[in-house]
């Protein structure tokens, strides 16, 4: 291979049009040279948008050129982990959008059929690469501001309007029977992968499922809360919800150590600590040359062609995944699911 990883990026809505975006704005590494897109329209309009000649309408096709060496999957949820597989099969890295898989399950074969063919296998999950995210994550495994961790609550949410639903070609992410799924998987991976990145590990989960009067949806959640058991020993509140009306940006980080306390959104955060002689005082997020889209597709490209391995690995965003999935059966059962017993070592 030179360079360059030739992607093609498949499934060209909202999310696949991102990943063309962002190899663009980072202009080196990475080159989508191929469109793929069942909706032949669409297709041909998004190409021309973007100039790109080279397009399939089936992902085998794609699979079996050997201009491409990697495929972005930015396909309905269920297909991940079939085109994960084959596209290591026929020898291509992927990246896949997140979830990786709806099961851990489906995400260790997604694993293992990277293994085996010596590919990459990397998660497009973008909130990891949040300035937000950075400096939380600084801060906690520095003591910066706080000292040490005692308590942390994360909150998080979607409101759609006037249910939980989205419009267009984007419906099928609200709807099961299409591949989609309910918010604390859609969006709770999210807020997951985030935690972990800031945090670390998580040991055990225990959540609840709560639905408003208001909320018009019986086939998926509208409220999920609960409690995280870090292995650090520290716990978590988590409020994921799609009832919420939350400001703009939504939800954020309540971080409470022994030396101070800290709050943070996407937009700002304020700390008071000892330092600081318990006063408030606002902190501002380093910036970033390039979008959260453009760093994951770099960290990609670097783990095709350094093998340096980013954050969002497979073997990383599994764990998330197995979090979502915990969540899922506490709430069902009422019992605390202790990953480690529940899914091995991840």
């Amino acid at each position: 291979m030179s360079d360059i990883v030739r992607m093609a990026v498949v499934g060209v809505g909202w999310a696949g049009s991102h990943h063309v975006e962002g190899a663009r704005e980072l202009g080196r590494k990475v080159e989508v040279t191929c469109l793929v897109d069942r909706d032949s329209d669409h297709l041909k309009a998004v190409a021309e948008t973007f100039g790109i000649e080279k397009t399939y309408t089936d992902i085998d096709d794609a699979l079996m050129d050997p201009e491409i060496d990697a495929v972005a999957l930015c396909t309905p949820h269920s297909n991940h982990c079939q085109e994960a597989i084959a596209a290591a099969d026929a020898g291509k890295h992927v990246l896949v959008e997140k979830p990786m898989a709806l099961t851990v399950a489906d995400a260790t074969r997604m694993i293992d059929a990277a293994d085996r063919a010596g590919v990459r296998l990397y998660v497009a999950e973008s909130m990891s690469y949040h300035p937000m995210a950075r400096f939380l994550k600084q801060v906690v495994d520095t003591g910066l501001y706080i000292g040490e961790v005692v308590s942390a609550s994360v909150s998080s949410g979607f409101r759609a309007r006037p249910t939980y639903a989205y419009p267009g070609r984007r419906e099928w992410l609200s709807n099961p029977q299409q591949g989609g799924t309910g918010t604390w998987m859609l969006h709770g991976i999210h807020t997951m992968a985030m935690l972990r990145y800031v945090f670390g590990e998580v040991a055990s989960v225990y959540m609840k499922e709560h639905h408003a009067r208001s909320f018009q949806r019986d086939d998926v959640e509208g409220t999920m809360t609960g409690l995280l058991t870090m292995e650090t020993g520290f716990q978590t509140t988590v409020l994921q919800s799609c009832e919420v009306k939350f400001p703009n940006p939504p939800g954020g980080y309540v971080i409470c150590g022994d030396k101070g306390l800290l709050q943070a959104t996407q937009a700002s955060c304020e700390v008071w600590c000892e330092a600081n002689d318990d006063q408030r005082a606002e902190i501002s997020y380093p910036e970033s040359a390039l979008s959260a889209f453009a760093e994951e597709i770099e960290d990609f490209a670097d783990y095709v062609l350094e093998e340096t391995e980013g954050p969002t690995s497979g073997w990383s965003e599994r764990k998330s995944l197995a979090i979502v999935q915990a969540g899922y059966e506490s709430a069902k059962s009422g019992e605390v699911i202790n990953l480690r017993e529940r899914f091995g070592e991840l």
